[in-house]
């Protein structure tokens, strides 16, 4: 399942860098952040089994989170939704 993690602080590079390096749960995956420093928020875009894999991941890592909201993709280019994401655990 695909999910946007709505985080209440505009987070800077040097605090997201060694995030990316921790290894991550079965099944999760970080696909990319946007950050809205004029906001004062952070979205991430993540793949995981569950809202609640996230949101443990989140407090292991003392990461503040407002809202984990599932989503799913349009695709402009091809004009629909993409299919619903499976992620698969590790092998």
């Amino acid at each position: 399942m695909r999910f946007v993690a709505v985080h209440p602080v505009a987070f800077p590079e040097e605090q997201l860098a060694p995030l990316a390096r921790e290894p991550m749960p079965d099944g999760v995956l970080w696909h990319d952040t946007l950050i809205s420093y004029g906001d004062m928020k952070t979205y991430c875009q993540w793949e995981a089994p569950t809202r609640q894999t996230l949101a443990d991941l989140f407090l292991k890592y003392g990461i503040p989170v407002d809202e984990i909201h599932e989503v799913r993709r349009f695709d402009p280019a091809a004009g629909r939704l993409e299919p619903e994401v499976e992620v698969p655990a590790h092998a």
